[in-house]
Order: structure tokens, then sequence, then C-alpha cells
């Protein structure tokens, strides 16, 4: 355990001085307005703005990430600090493991998408020596320097007005300024996820980016993922004479989301499993259809006859004897019923395995006390690779949405929490919306066992 916390402490001070000694350069794109992005998460003082979705570490396989084959049980997967704006723009703060293999792989990884970055000089570094890796160093260098040589030096506290504005700039670290509040939440990142942080990059929209959209950002803001945007609710025409039928309802029952592991009973981490049998995961799905009622209103023609006015020309006799005139209208007879069972569609379906933050900590603290170099190898990752999705709607309006993985191979001990997450495109009948676009999420959970050796002594025992 001492020497764990040894490497920690030992991390953590290479950050800061990286941090402290650093330089931070600016590099942002120039939008309308003559700002940029960085306005929609940060203030003039470099502090983060209200509202701004904290996503926090997301981790997820790559193609452009080194791999290697399975029976050595290593596994590097692109790592990632998230920031995501209300609009939709997002930060991503890559790991520096993550962030040499994209400047490896610029356009495989992203990189080059990216609007912006705020880097301090360590930052930079990195990218530098991922494009020499890669045998594309002397372009980079050659468009690092002339961004270099077309910056301006301003004061450490006017860094996030620079930013903000659009500037292309650089600074020296100063205490107490905007440049040191920047650069300190780098290093509470770093703290918190237990990776070292250097660099930001910004993107225009989350599905630009490498990580996608969170579904917080979804929930509140559908238009910003791609989906279809939540109408507002129609109103209902005040009702005029003659009487009319009662105004139409809605009804539906509540949807079933549910993912579970089917086999086997205890899963073991794939490094122990000589069968490379894994666990199989089942979920499902199923959103009963919208029931819409409406009424069609059955009038009939009526003819009585009614008091004439001054100069009008009688043509009928009134109950009481007197001349009337006849007149014609209508009368409310009925209201026929008519029911219409609505599919509401899905339009999207994601499934993920999250490893629990009491797991996370076992492996790391307790685990990792007794078995040197103990660390989290896949903590999140999405269930459909390893096997297939379907959906549809059936003739009675229900929909339904399923996955079947198989051989799911869990490289990490503990609780994975489970969810399967679907879009909908809501109901429409005869092209009016009846009911909005929704979310739904099921959750479930599977518990990944790990085999640990005991000595015991014999010579106790006869």
């Amino acid at each position: 355990m001492a020497n764990k916390n040894n490497w920690r402490s030992a991390t953590l001070a290479i950050l800061v001085l990286a941090l402290v000694l650093g330089t931070l350069f600016i590099t942002p794109a120039q939008a309308d307005g003559g700002t940029t992005g960085w306005g929609n998460f940060f203030d003039t003082d470099g502090n983060l703005l209200p509202g701004v979705i904290q996503a926090g570490e997301v981790t997820q396989p790559a193609s452009w990430m080194p791999s290697f084959p399975d029976w050595t049980g290593l596994s590097f997967d692109a790592t990632y600090h998230q920031f995501v704006a209300p609009s939709g723009e997002t930060i991503l703060v890559p790991s520096t493991t993550t962030l040499f293999f994209m400047a490896m792989n610029p356009h495989e990884s992203g990189l080059v998408d990216a609007s912006g970055q705020l880097a301090s000089n360590f930052g930079v570094g990195v990218e530098i020596a991922g494009q020499l890796a890669s045998g594309n160093g002397l372009n980079f260098l050659s468009a690092l320097f002339q961004a270099v040589s077309g910056m301006s030096q301003v004061q450490a506290d006017q860094v996030a007005d620079a930013a903000i504005n659009g500037q292309n700039a650089w600074s020296l670290f100063e205490p107490g300024t905007d440049l040191a509040t920047l650069l300190n939440l780098f290093y509470r990142l770093s703290q918190n996820d237990g990776n070292i942080y250097l660099l930001a990059l910004l993107y225009e929209s989350c599905a630009s980016s490498p990580a996608g959209c969170p579904a917080e950002l979804c929930a509140i803001n559908p238009v910003a993922c791609g989906l279809p945007p939540t109408p507002e609710p129609d109103i209902e025409p005040t009702p005029t004479a003659p009487p009319t039928c009662p105004s139409p309802s809605v009804a539906q029952a509540n949807p079933s989301l549910t993912i579970s592991p089917s086999a086997p009973p205890y899963p073991v981490v794939g490094g122990q499993d000589p069968d490379k049998r894994g666990a199989d995961i089942s979920g499902s799905v199923s959103i009963p259809p919208v029931i819409f009622t409406w009424y069609e209103p059955i009038y009939e023609v009526t003819e009585s006859c009614s008091a004439a006015g001054a100069n009008a020309t009688t043509n009928c006799t009134r109950p009481n004897g007197q001349p009337g005139v006849l007149r014609s209208g209508v009368e409310l007879k009925e209201c026929k019923v008519h029911r219409e069972s609505l599919p509401e569609r899905i339009n999207t379906v994601n499934t993920r395995a999250e490893l629990s933050a009491a797991s996370r900590d076992w492996i790391l603290n307790d685990l990792g006390s007794k078995w040197y170099g103990a660390y989290v190898h896949r903590g999140s990752f999405n269930l459909a690779q390893f096997g297939t999705l379907t959906n549809g709607c059936s003739g009675d309006g229900t929909c339904t949405a399923s996955l079947q993985a198989m051989q799911v191979p869990f490289a990490d001990p503990g609780l994975f929490n489970l969810s399967i997450q679907v879009g909908t495109n809501g109901t429409y009948w005869n092209g009016q919306q009846i009911t909005p676009p929704r979310i739904l999420t099921g959750r479930g959970e599977i518990k990944v066992y790990v085999i640990l050796p005991t000595l015991i002594d014999a010579s106790t025992h006869p």
C-alpha cells in the first residue's frame, strides 16, 4: 500500500511541477461576434460557469489506441474528463497517455476536429512527442512554430479574457490569477480521476467529439444530441356552439426496461477464465402503444318555427298559434368514439456497463495493497459490441428492443452497473403529434468475481 501511495504522490508531484512551472498556450478558433466557445464554460476569471454539465471521467475503447492479445490481460482505452455546455459544445481533457496516441493519430482520434486548445507547455510537449513517434513530427512542429510566432503574451490575470475573446496568446504562471485558476482545474481533475491532465480540447458539438453526448444533455437539449426537438404542447381550441364532443384523451401503460446477466451464475474476470466464457447479458425494452381516444360529432339538421321580425314573410305556425318563420339549425345527436393504437417507435438504443465507484476504490486500494500494481482495466464500455441489438413494433402497436450480448469479457472484478437507454420518436396521428419524443432508461447490475489464493499452514492439520 505504501508503494502505491508513493507512486500516486510522485505522480501528483510531477503534475504540480508541470503546472506551476508551465506556460499556458491558448489556440482558440475565431467564432462569430469575436468570441469563442470557451465563453460558454468559463467566466473572465477562469471559473466554471453554472449550468456546465460535468460528465466526469469517460473511458471507451478506441481503434487508434494500442492493443494487445487477449492472453496478456492488457488493454488501453481512451480516457477523458468531459464538460458539456447546455448548447452542446464540449471540452475534453484527455489523459496524458490518450493525448500521446491522439497526437500519433490526429485524424482517427478526432484531435484535428477540435476548434481550440488550452495547453500547458508540458501538454504541447506530449503532442510533439506523439507526432514525432508517428513520423509526422516535422509537419507538426512547423505548424506549431507558426502558431506560436503569431501569439501575443498576456498577463496571467487576463488569460480567461483572451480565451473568451478568441485571442491566440500565451502567459507565464503567476499565483492568484486566471492562469492559476485554470491550471488548478487540471490539478483537481488529475487528483480526482487518478490521471495526469495537461491539455483541454474544445469541440463545437458533443456529436463531433470523440466522447459523444452524455444522456444528461440529451434530456435537456435533444437537438444538440441529434434528436428531434421536444415540441410545445398543442392548445386545444375553445369549443363553440353548437355543443360538441369531449376533447381527445391520451393513455399509455408504463414501459418496461430490464437488463441483467443470464449466465453463468458466478462469472470471473477474463484473466482467470481459462475457457474465456465471460458473461451473457440480456436486455429488453417494451413500450406499450399510446391509446388516443377522439370523438366524432354526429349532427342532425332540424327545423323550427320562430317569431318573425318586422317585414318578414311568415311561412309557418308557431306552437302558440301565431305566424312565424321557418328556420333551419343543427343539433348534436351523438359522439362516435374512436380509439387509435399508436406505436411509440424507438430510434436509438444504447447499452453500457459501468464499474461502480465502490468497486473502483476496492481495486485501487484494498486489492492494490495486497497485489501491487492492481488497477482498473476497463471500467466502462458499450455492451452492444459483444452482441446484437434489435428493435421494432408489433401489429398491436407495442414497440420493443432487445440486447443479447454473449460471452462479454469483464476485465475487472466487482459490481458493474448495467444500463439500457432508448430514445423514441413520440407518436403521431394524421400528421399531428400526440406525444413528444422521450428518453427512457432501465438499469441492472452484475457481480464479477476474482479468485484470490490463500496460504494455509498445513503443519497444524493432521
